[in-house]
């Protein structure tokens, strides 16, 4: 059926869109008429790329195909018609067409006055094949487990163990539809008015992990079915000098499932329990719909001295009122009443932008700008006293119900560049990131940033650039008792607004010694460093090093090979402790000590002419990392000594070739051959640890991180006209 589609538009296109849009063409001026050597329609051209693909694999065909499909069977992976008028153009593509990744494009352009554009873009995600679950989905949303087994669970005369005999296999795969259309209109000269709209739908399964407490959880493949549609709007009017654009964006999510609900592998019957034991089943809400709302104004203006300012400024609205669940839907609770009905979820939306950048004279640049984004939650507080915790029992609220979440942004960068020579230029940097947060640990946050560089470039032999960064953020306003108050370490501190103080250097060269050779390498090393954390995230280092050669001896053969290496390191403190003498005990603490190394490698190889009409393209790439995760505890522990995790490593080697043959100046035949390599080793997601879907406590879909050999060969023809 898609491929009738598409075939369908594209007949369109060249018969029926082409002559009704010539038809309304102005007749021509006399400057204009059209002569042999001008004539009306100036060209007709296309291109259609078919054949047959074969595609073998042994092991995950998921991991392999994730984004793509590369099933075997006929293609048809490109036609191109373009049909060209003195006054107007029209085009379509086809890509892929038929399969789960197909993409089409029309489009028509009347010189000077219109251009419009159409756009569907299918993208696939396989997560998984051959996923199994005792669960069935009884509705939309709505997973089941069979009734005798949870019953025998909740007597005692049965173990998890015996979901085993009713698993079904499923894949677990979703689709994005993306359809966008696009219009210019140029009204005048200097006016340009201009509308894009786009759809997007995602429909599929996706895992997705619900619990009963953390001794029991569960795991299903939860549909998705939901749409957002996307309007952009904008009059944009230019001249030499300055720029005046006004817009407005609008975005609507809606999504048809608003809530999950699953089956208790351990209870048939509701009772009160915190343990995990209570409710026969439990719910979750989903994304709920919602909008967005923008409108937004940009001016641009020519200074003397080279100088230009650019101002930019938005206002927004951002709406959610869904209705809300009640606490709980575990009937062995009396029902606690909601605050209210539905969420009255508001947030207001202002963003501005200010720059001006100068170049007065030839050794000197100049550059500030000044952003402000400002989150103004104006969803008025959820007040509970009391809530229900995973349907199991009801709990006191430690917060006395919802915060809305607000911050303002301020951001500050100043640059400036200077060339005292003709091939040398130092800059200098500055910039200052201010946040002001609502019901935040710290309520203001700033990060200050120093960067400085020097650039040789324009060399007869190539060039060189060195770049330091130096960077220091500090919070203030900690409300330590917050912490205090849910029950956390008071030294605890969140990653992404401790103070952190953070080094980078990097240093890039090329080096071309003769024509046909060219030599590229790159080094970059940092370091954040948190000083006042006790808790969480406290250090992280990176090292990352590159290097490559591209040599073209002749036309007929060029070749490339790179080379480069990363080290992540991470080190997080933490403390296991129960509430009591344990929550302040210090030789309860421990460490997890995190180290990647990365390798990647490629070579590729282009040899445009074999012979007189053969040409081919060959190309090999490697990726190989290995992480390790070492716990530490301290020499006076008084904790169980940590079994000791093997390393995770991946490993992944593709090597393609691919020939063309010319037939005739119109025809061409290609042959191509691909191979992937994948293997892994994860102590959290290999078969080992996932090889059944009822870990103790955890009944999961068993979707563990499988190697596979891929080999997909092609044969194709490429006519063109």
């Amino acid at each position: 059926m898609h491929i009738h589609r598409s075939l369908l538009l594209i007949a369109l296109l060249l018969s029926g869109v082409a002559p009704a849009v010539a038809q309304n063409v102005p007749a021509i001026q006399p400057a204009q008429t059209a002569t042999a050597a001008s004539p009306a329609v100036r060209a007709s051209a296309g291109e259609i790329d078919f054949g047959l693909r074969l595609t073998d694999i042994t092991g995950d065909p998921a991991r392999y195909q994730r984004l793509r499909d590369l099933r075997s069977g006929p293609t048809l992976d490109r036609v191109k018609v373009v049909r060209e008028h003195a006054t107007w153009t029209v085009s379509a593509n086809a890509d892929h067409v038929g399969y789960r990744d197909q993409h089409y494009v029309a489009s028509i352009e009347r010189f000077g006055t219109v251009k419009a554009a159409f756009d569907w873009n299918q993208v696939p995600l396989f997560t998984s094949a051959g996923s199994r679950s005792p669960f069935r989905e009884a509705a939309p949303g709505v997973f089941r487990l069979d009734d005798s087994l949870q019953l025998a669970l909740q007597n005692g005369t049965g173990t998890l163990a015996d979901y085993g005999r009713v698993v079904q296999s499923l894949d677990t795969r979703s689709r994005r539809d993306i359809a966008t259309a696009r219009v210019t209109y140029a009204a005048t000269r200097n006016l340009d008015l201009s509308t894009v709209f786009t759809s997007t739908a995602r429909t599929g399964t996706q895992p997705w992990g619900a619990t009963f407490g953390q001794s029991n959880a569960v795991q299903v493949a939860a549909p998705m079915d939901h749409r957002t549609n996307d309007v952009r709007s904008a009059a944009e009017w230019s001249n030499t000098t300055g720029l005046l654009r006004l817009a407005y964006d609008g975005s609507w999510f809606n999504n048809h499932l608003e809530s999950l609900v699953f089956d208790n592998p351990l209870r048939a019957t509701d009772q009160i329990s915190s343990s995990g034991s209570g409710p026969s089943q439990g719910r979750m809400a989903l994304s709920p719909d919602s909008s967005a709302h923008t409108v937004s104004a940009t001016g641009s203006v020519a200074l003397p001295a080279r100088s230009r300012a650019v101002a930019y400024v938005s206002v927004g609205s951002w709406l959610q009122d869904a209705q809300l669940l009640p606490f709980t839907i575990n009937t062995a609770i009396t029902p606690l009443p909601l605050a209210r009905s539905s969420a009255e979820g508001d947030a207001r939306i202002t963003a501005m932008t200010y720059r001006f950048t100068s170049r007065p004279t030839n050794a000197l640049w100049l550059s500030g700008q000044y952003r402000l984004y400002d989150f103004n939650n104006r969803t008025p507080p959820f007040a509970e006293s009391s809530y229900v915790g995973v349907d199991g029992a009801v709990a006191a609220s430690a917060t006395g119900g919802s915060e809305p979440f607000g911050y303002t942004r301020h951001f500050v960068d100043l640059d400036a560049s200077f060339t005292p020579f003709r091939l040398v230029a130092f800059r200098a940097g500055y910039g200052q990131e201010k946040d002001n947060r609502t019901f935040r640990l710290f309520e203001t946050t700033t990060d200050h940033v120093a960067r400085a560089s020097i650039d040789s470039t324009g060399l007869t032999w190539g060039s060189v650039r060195l770049q330091y960064d130096h960077a220091v953020r500090t919070g203030s306003g900690l409300d330590e008792e917050v912490l205090s108050d849910i029950g956390e370490q008071v030294s605890l501190r969140q990653f992404d607004i401790s103070d952190r103080t953070r080094d980078r250097l990097t240093a890039l060269l090329q080096v071309v010694p003769i024509d046909s050779l060219g030599v590229n390498a790159s080094a970059s090393v940092g370091q954040d460093h948190r000083p006042n954390v006790a808790f969480g995230l406290q250090n992280n280092d990176l090292l990352a090093l590159t290097a490559g050669v591209d040599y073209t001896p002749s036309e007929r053969v060029s070749a490339g090979v790179s080379y480069g290496f990363e080290n992540y390191g991470t080190l997080q403190q933490s403390r296991q402790a129960n509430p009591g003498v344990q929550f302040n005990d210090p030789t309860r603490d421990w460490w997890t000590d995190m180290d990647e190394k990365v390798h990647t490698l490629s070579v590729n190889l282009e040899v445009p002419k074999v012979t007189s009409r053969m040409a081919a393209t060959a190309g090999y790439d490697y990726v190989g990392s290995r992480a390790r995760y070492l716990y530490r505890l301290r020499d006076n522990t008084t904790l169980v000594a940590p079994q000791k995790l093997p390393p995770v490593r991946n490993l992944t080697h593709t090597a393609n070739v691919d020939v063309r043959e010319t037939l005739t100046p119109q025809l061409s035949l290609g042959v191509g051959y691909r191979f992937d390599h994948y293997t892994v080793d994860d102590f959290a997601l290999s078969p080992a640890t996932l090889n059944s879907p009822l870990i103790p406590t955890f009944v999961n879909l068993m979707n563990p991180w499988r190697p596979y050999d891929a080999h997909t060969g092609f044969v194709r023809l490429m006519y063109r006209w």
